[in-house]
């Protein structure tokens, strides 16, 4: 009996000494929120903070005081952090003494934020308003279906919503993707900034150096809207998708190859995609492949019935409107003629050396941030694998990735409420806030 209570007892002290040796003993930290120097960076109040753990994903909430401080406890390790403040017209009005006509948004962002004992204990914030337009990208469905049962990545689209109560014409309007590192490396180089994205000052041919990573992004595909001007319009609290093929695609697809032998792209689980025959845009890469001299995907179908996106842009390879399915991507609308978008910088990849460069190198399109309408940022669904931000904090503070990850069905979609009868979608220029995630994507086409 002795013996039994003696490995009882020790059986026990082991256990608690195993737990005492895997607890993580929590941290206190501090942040200190101000606006900023358009605002002579005065103290932000009630500002709502998000961190999430990088490695396990949890989330903590915290708001600033009067003093725009706030403290928290936390295991260490490494942190995304977020923090959100919206101004009705009228409470900016009353706060600031100048009137505005529209709801203003403030965000700031820091990604792979150090919290452990021996960091400072504080982290500072600073708050960049941000563009509040009439056009938003309202819907995104990157993540496409499964692979083998579903359509794969061939049923993937955007959507375009009206938020105004004014017609506005699609004519001219730019859809592009926002290029950068995709993971960060184990090892910064030298042509990395500090939370692993590119340092784009470093690119060769670079004209503006001191803003090259604030006052732009930089595409590696850019799709316009066809039309002369005024060909296309989207009503007040319309949307319209543009699908990167518009057919039905719960049916199987029946296509020639290359060699001119049929083949068959069967959808054993139809439920999982969907219908998008009656899409009024596409996203047709065929002829645009061809002209370039290169193969082009077989199941790449015109619809007589869409209007075929004009590629305005492209460096990517890919040979339809191919949206990253892990959420490693970043969307921009802007709206500019041939003249301007042809003035703009195009530079090489900053690991590019100049003695490296050619004419087969690839560049990317450098946008002004100024002429950006809005602006969506994707993530991995994996904390622990989160890319740096590709856009900066007056386009999207935030990011939003789907539950599931790639190959899911999942769509990623604005929130909205209704106000006197009609719907308005969030737009804070935070997508962390602004989206939510719909297990199968909505398609609704008016």
């Amino acid at each position: 009996m002795k013996k039994i209570l003696l490995f009882v007892l020790t059986s026990f002290l082991m256990a608690c000494s195993n737990d005492e040796d895997n607890f993580v003993m929590p941290v206190n930290n501090s942040f200190k929120v101000t606006f900023n120097e358009g605002y002579d960076f005065a103290a932000a109040a009630n500002v709502a903070i998000t961190l999430v753990n990088n490695d396990d994903g949890k989330t903590y909430t915290l708001t600033t005081d009067a003093n725009g401080m706030a403290d928290i406890e936390v295991v260490p390790g490494k942190y995304n952090v977020n923090a959100s403040l919206v101004f009705t017209a009228e409470e900016y009005s009353a706060y600031w003494g100048q009137e505005v006509s529209d709801p203003v948004s403030f965000n700031a962002s820091l990604s792979g934020v150090t919290i452990n004992q021996e960091s400072t204990g504080l982290v500072e914030m600073v708050l960049v308003s941000g563009k509040i337009g009439s056009l938003l990208i309202k819907q995104v469905y990157f993540s496409g279906s499964d692979v083998k049962l579903g359509a794969s990545f061939r049923d993937l689209f955007f959507e375009v919503y009206n938020n105004s109560n004014e017609a506005v014409y699609l004519d001219g309007l730019c859809f592009a993707q926002v290029y950068g590192t995709s993971s960060v490396s184990s090892t910064l180089q030298s042509y990395h900034l500090a939370n692993g994205q590119y340092d784009w000052s470093q690119s060769y041919n670079q004209t503006d150096v001191e803003y090259a990573n604030t006052n732009y992004v930089y595409a590696d595909e850019v799709l316009r809207f066809p039309g002369t001007g005024e060909e296309h319009v989207l009503e007040p609290r319309k949307s319209v998708i543009v699908a990167a093929t518009a057919i039905n695609h719960k049916s199987p697809l029946t296509v020639l190859d290359s060699d001119g032998e049929t083949k068959v792209y069967e959808v054993p689980e139809p439920d999982r995609t969907i219908d998008l025959s009656n899409a009024l845009f596409e996203a047709y890469y065929r002829d645009y492949q061809e002209s370039i001299g290169s193969s082009y995907l077989d199941s790449d179908i015109d619809n007589p019935n869409a209007a075929n996106m004009e590629i305005v842009f492209k460096t990517y390879g890919g040979k339809d409107l191919i949206l990253d399915p892990f959420g490693r991507d970043a969307f921009v609308l802007f709206k500019e003629n041939d003249d301007a978008i042809n003035s703009w910088g195009r530079v090489p990849l900053p690991s590019i050396a100049g003695e490296d460069y050619t004419e087969d190198t690839k560049v990317y399109l450098q946008i002004p941030s100024a002429v950006i309408i809005d602006g969506v940022e994707t993530q991995r669904n994996d904390p622990s694998k989160a890319k740096p931000k590709r856009l900066t904090d007056d386009i999207d503070a935030g990011e939003i990735s789907t539950i599931l990850g790639h190959y899911s069905s999942e769509s990623v979609i604005r929130k909205s409420k209704e106000v006197n009868g009609i719907t308005v979608y969030q737009d804070t220029n935070n997508s962390s806030n602004d989206f939510m995630v719909l297990s199968h994507p909505e398609v609704i086409i008016e």
